[in-house]
C-alpha cells in the first residue's frame, strides 16, 4: 500500500494519464532527435523535454482536479523534513557506490585537482545544476504524475517497470548527441534500457519511503547523474552498474519483508504531518 502523500488520487481519468504519456514520448523524443541530427547545442532541448511534461502535466491536472490537485501534484517539491537515512540515500550511496565499483574494477583514475574539487564539482552538479534545473521538475512530471498513477494501479516494481520503457525511450536520443558513432549510440541505448528499470524502482522506492518526498527523489536522480560524471572515471558506466546493485538490494530487502509480513519502513516524520 502508499502511503497517504503518494495514494491520494489526483482525479485524472487513467486514458488521459496514457494519452499524456504518449504524448510526452512522442514530443520528447523528437525534440531530443533535433541536436542528434543537427548538430545544435542539446541544453535547450532538454529544458524542453523537461518543462514541456511539467507544464502539459500541470494543465491536464488542474483541468481534471482543480487548483487543489496542483497543489498535491506540487507539494512534494517542498517536502524535505525526512529521516536522515533516506537523505544520505539521496545524496551518498551513488557516487559512494559509484567509486566503489571503479576501484574494484581498476577504472578510478586519480582526480587531476585533488578528491576536495571532485567532491565539490559532484555538490554542484547535483543540488545546483541536476536539482535546481533539471531533476526535480523532471520527476515532477514522471514520478508525481505517472509513475504514481502506474504504481497505485500495478504495485511498485511493475509501476517502476512500465515507466521505465517510455523514460529509457525518451532517453535514447542523446546517445546521438555530439557526434557520437553509430555503435557509441547502440552502446549507449542499451545502457540506458538496462539502467531504466532499476533506476525507476529505486525512485519510486524512494518516493514511497520518504511520503511523497519529490524533493528526495530530484536529488536522488541528480546524484545519478553527477556520479556518472566524476572526472575519476575511465569508461563512465560504474554508476549504471552501482544503480542496479543498490536497487537489487532494496528489492531484495523488499521482498524479504513482504514474505515476513513485514511493511517497508515509512518514514515517520511525513506521515505524521
Amino acid at each position: 500500500m502508499q502511503t497517504d502523500a503518494t495514494s491520494q488520487s489526483l482525479q485524472v481519468p487513467p486514458r488521459l494519464v496514457h494519452r499524456y504519456l504518449v504524448a510526452v514520448v512522442i514530443i520528447g523524443t523528437a525534440l531530443m532527435a533535433i541536436p542528434a541530427v543537427t548538430g545544435l547545442p542539446a541544453e535547450p532541448f532538454i529544458l524542453a523535454m523537461v518543462f514541456g511534461p511539467l507544464l502539459g502535466g500541470a494543465v491536464l491536472t488542474a483541468r481534471r482536479s482543480g487548483p487543489g490537485g496542483v497543489r498535491q501534484l506540487f507539494s512534494g517539491i517542498f517536502r524535505w523534513r525526512i529521516s536522515w537515512r533516506y537523505w544520505a540515500l539521496a545524496v551518498l550511496v551513488m557516487p559512494l557506490i559509484t567509486l566503489t565499483i571503479a576501484a574494484a574494477t581498476g577504472t578510478l583514475a586519480q582526480p587531476a585537482d585533488g578528491w576536495l574539487t571532485t567532491a565539490a564539482d559532484y555538490m554542484v552538479a547535483t543540488f545546483l545544476v541536476g536539482t535546481l534545473v533539471i531533476n526535480l521538475w523532471e520527476e515532477t512530471a514522471w514520478q508525481g504524475l505517472v509513475q504514481r498513477h502506474l504504481t497505485g494501479r500495478f504495485g511498485l516494481a511493475r509501476g517502476a517497470l512500465l515507466t521505465a520503457v517510455p523514460f529509457a525511450v525518451i532517453h535514447l536520443p542523446l546517445g546521438l548527441v555530439g557526434g557520437a558513432s553509430l555503435r557509441e549510440a547502440l552502446v549507449a541505448s542499451l545502457l540506458v534500457l538496462a539502467m531504466a528499470p532499476p533506476f525507476r524502482y529505486l525512485l519510486g522506492r524512494t518516493d514511497y519511503a520518504t511520503g511523497g518526498s519529490l524533493l528526495a527523489v530530484g536529488v536522488l536522480h541528480a546524484s545519478f547523474n553527477a556520479s556518472g560524471s566524476l572526472d575519476v572515471l575511465v569508461g563512465g558506466w560504474q554508476h549504471i552498474v552501482g544503480v542496479a546493485v543498490v536497487a537489487a538490494v532494496a528489492l531484495l530487502l523488499d521482498v524479504r519483508r513482504r514474505t515476513t509480513s513485514q511493511p517497508l519502513p515509512i518514514d515517520v516524520q511525513v506521515v505524521q504531518r
